[in-house]
């Protein structure tokens, strides 16, 4: 059995190889498209085959970079300065690192259970669920990681049933856990933190291509709306469409879960490392409201949306607790909580972005050219529903980052054209693509961590494939009818 997987597994490794290095000298240059941008398109089919087949990130973005040297698209140092001098590359590497540490200290643990205690959740069932799918939201966006949150909440869930007595086989409880699934999606509502960056990156370099920038404060509130409007629609499916009984989260009571009173307070490490990562996102955030000329504007312009982690995290490493020991060890956690897959396929999927977006290498004008006989002159409303319906659909069915890539890389420079043209904002595009290339449960392969929900006793497959593919429609209504009319609020 091991042979035969290796064996299947050798097969797409090779394919995958092929194109990368042997595309541009077995396929001659067609449409227009230049030698180097042969190139490119081998690297980038290479590269997508190699993740969406085999699950890997690190090794195929790594040869596929090499690829591109290898091909002549570029040199060696150039393609490193471009890879490294990325700016949303460096905010990955130093965000992962300083979250991995407030996730490790288990303040965020502290804080759910802080929350759970608010009155407010107590004798109302939709009430309840409204209060604790935020909760779940919130609480994933101080994270950035959908796996924490649902495996910090999966077991309160459990707990609330137990205290409701909500039985294990009912739709409330599937409801509950699928609720709970969607609104760690709050993972991905912040621009400058989180997994999704690798595709703000290939974004922000099809848009800097063009001569644009991407628009941070346009991501921010369309993102966030788009997961609250998605959670509180699945909310009311469930009290007005699948009529559930709401009844047993009535008897919800916080003094019945057993949290011991040493467990709802934060240490003294606890409370710093929280607040220093809520002071570089309040920091963040506060940058995208202060406008040119404002005093302020060139202190924040010179810090930038990367320095800001990486002083933080050094003024952490320099700090000593009580007996000596550094605060956090910087150069442990930025070895275990990278994710140098994650670096090096945003790195390599961004080079070949930008370079399809360019008017350089020939893909973008025949790209163009095979596009516009079916899309034609296709108005932004179409645009938004397509790539929110194409996302959420392939990612449920494969990985939802190459599903992403992929969209990104032929929607979005249609998007640069309409802002050009002084119609919409083509930021938020990412929206659409993003969060449709992370609303994936269906199957165990849709994402990472769809296994953490599949995996449940209580989830059928009967369950997921009525009310599970019902919400998938609640999402693209919702993530399709606010990136259209905000495209148009924030052009």
């Amino acid at each position: 059995m091991q042979k035969s997987k290796n064996t299947g597994y050798y097969i797409w490794c090779a394919v995958s190889l092929c194109f990368m290095f042997l595309f541009r000298v077995i396929v001659p240059p067609f449409a227009g498209i230049t030698p180097e941008g042969m190139t490119v398109l081998g690297v980038f089919f290479g590269v997508l085959i190699a993740t969406v087949a085999t699950g890997e990130t690190f090794w195929p973005a790594v040869l596929g970079l090499f690829a591109l040297v290898w091909g002549k698209f570029t040199t060696g140092n150039a393609l490193l300065g471009t890879w490294f001098g990325n700016v949303t590359i460096q905010q990955i590497i130093w965000v992962m690192a300083l979250t991995g540490a407030v996730t490790e200290s288990g303040a965020v643990n502290v804080l759910a259970r802080k929350m759970m205690k608010l009155k407010i959740m107590q004798g109302n069932g939709v009430r309840f669920l409204v209060i604790f799918f935020l909760m779940v939201m919130v609480c994933a966006a101080l994270v950035s990681s959908p796996t924490t949150t649902i495996l910090l909440f999966f077991p309160i869930v459990d707990s609330v049933a137990e205290i409701c007595n909500i039985k294990e086989d009912s739709d409330l409880k599937r409801e509950l856990l699928l609720g709970t699934y969607i609104a760690a999606m709050g993972a991905y509502v912040l621009p400058f933190k989180g997994i999704h960056l690798s595709s703000i990156a290939l974004i922000s370099g099809i848009l800097e291509a063009n001569g644009l920038s991407f628009n941070n404060t346009a991501y921010l509130v369309v993102a966030t709306l788009v997961v609250l409007f998605f959670v509180l629609g699945y909310v009311a499916f469930i009290r007005f469409v699948w009529k559930t009984d709401l009844t047993p989260l009535k008897e919800f009571s916080f003094e019945k879960m057993g949290i011991k009173e040493e467990d709802m307070k934060m240490n003294k490490r606890q409370i710093i490392l929280l607040c220093a990562m809520l002071f570089a996102i309040i920091f963040l955030l506060a940058s995208m409201v202060i406008k040119k000329g404002h005093p302020l504007f060139d202190y924040y312009n010179r810090i930038g949306s990367t320095w800001i982690w990486i002083v933080i995290f050094g003024l952490l490493s320099m700090c000593r607790d009580k007996d000596g020991k550094p605060f956090i060890n910087g150069v442990k956690l930025l070895q275990s909580k990278t994710m140098w897959g994650i670096v090096a396929v945003a790195g390599c999927f961004t080079i070949c972005g930008s370079a399809i977006a360019s008017d350089d290498w020939g893909i973008k004008a025949a790209i163009a050219g095979v596009l516009n006989p079916i899309m034609g002159n296709s108005s932004w409303p179409v645009l938004c529903i397509l790539c929110v319906l194409i996302s959420t659909v392939f990612t449920n069915f494969t990985n939802g980052m190459p599903v992403s890539f992929t969209i990104n890389s032929i929607c979005i420079p249609l998007a640069v054209t309409l802002q050009q043209q002084g119609t919409v904002c083509a930021s938020v595009l990412a929206v659409a693509s993003i969060l449709g290339g992370m609303c994936a449960f269906m199957t165990n392969g849709a994402i990472a961590y769809a296994p953490l929900l599949l995996g449940r006793k209580e989830i059928t497959t009967k369950f997921m494939w009525t009310k599970g593919v019902v919400t998938n429609g609640i999402f693209v209504v919702v993530a399709s009818v606010l990136c259209i009319i905000f495209g148009y609020v924030f052009a």
